[in-house]
């Protein structure tokens, strides 16, 4: 599957078929305007061939790095990813790689990514499970992850320390002197949320608090901005949390608005810390404390240590880059 596609112009027959799972045959009627063939075929194998064509294209012969992310909206248009992506981008292109963007869809076939890549470099959890992760192993091409990792730790992975981060918040308020802290949980799909969770929980025994199952919030409806509802849910308990962790600065950015919305005032009624230090949110950066996230740093390394891969220096484990406290 990783042959070498250094100066071609236009993708294969062979590929087109490996991918549409046509036979060459029907492929290279269809692409010569030959045969009878439904619409759908017709159509099915033109999208493929264009879309091989311009990824052949924009590598210009230059080696391709295929970057991978679970393919939902919110996650392209998040800061927090977006400054990864620029990040893998722009130290791609310094190295001489080129890198192309792949959204990851349910029941997707990892073979379909590996045609003309030299490497990959997949992004975030979700979708990217410890099972799919396993599959991609099999073809035997570079890979690193990034903000995500194989339990079995068989897969270099490079990320912040998100339990670090979310000790080092819980840690802040318990400094402050708070002893009933509240925590605005994410999606369990997602490793970092969940390591972030895993160090409120450390700090909390550290200090020999409870873990207070009722001051963890449950995940809300996302119709509303994330955090809202969840700090509604906090502020509205009989014994409400005097501090909050949120697990997101987008998280702490919706808690920030319930917060106002129910007439309380965040620093004397409720404290507040986030976590990820995005810019944009000048709301959150003079309100609330936050936990700085080095997703630029994270992105140069995954690439850097990909093309290593490449040249065949690979290396397993994980590459963690430490958190860092940043108050208001």
């Amino acid at each position: 599957m990783n042959g070498n596609t250094e100066g071609k112009k236009r993708p294969s027959i062979k590929e087109i078929a490996d991918q549409t799972g046509f036979s060459p045959a029907t492929v290279s009627l269809v692409l010569n305007n030959k045969g009878s063939f439904s619409e759908e075929t017709r159509q099915a194998i033109r999208k493929v061939y264009a879309e091989r064509s311009h990824e052949l294209a924009q590598s210009g012969g230059r080696p391709l790095i295929r970057l991978l992310i679970e393919e939902t909206a919110s996650l392209i248009e998040d800061p927090y990813n977006r400054e990864i992506i620029q990040a893998i981008e722009g130290e791609s292109r310094l190295l001489g790689h080129e890198i192309m963007l792949t959204f990851v869809r349910e029941h997707a076939e990892p073979q379909e990514w590996l045609v003309n890549a030299a490497g990959l470099i997949a992004v975030g959890g979700g979708l990217i499970t410890d099972s799919m992760i396993a599959r991609l192993q099999q073809y035997q091409t570079p890979l690193v992850l990034v903000d995500n990792y194989s339990h079995k730790g068989d897969v270099l992975s490079i990320h912040s320390d998100h339990y670090g981060a979310g000790n080092l918040a819980t840690q802040y308020l318990i400094e402050r002197g708070h002893r009933r802290i509240g925590f605005i949980s994410g999606p369990a799909k997602y490793k970092p949320l969940v390591d972030r969770y895993a160090g409120y929980c450390a700090a909390l025994m550290e200090h020999g608090l409870p873990i207070v199952p009722e001051l963890i919030s449950p995940n809300m409806d996302r119709r509303y901005i994330k955090g809202y509802l969840e700090m509604k849910y906090l502020m509205e308990l009989p014994d409400r949390p005097t501090a909050v962790f949120a697990v997101s600065d987008r998280a702490a950015y919706g808690a920030i608005q319930a917060i106002r919305d129910l007439g309380l005032v965040l620093g004397r009624d409720v404290e507040l810390i986030g976590c990820d230090n995005i810019r944009g949110h000048e709301e959150i950066a003079a309100l609330a404390a936050t936990i700085h996230i080095p997703r630029a740093e994270v992105g140069q390394l995954a690439v850097r240590f990909l093309i290593e891969a490449i040249k065949g220096n690979a290396l397993g484990g994980k590459v963690i880059i430490p958190a860092k406290l940043h108050e208001p």
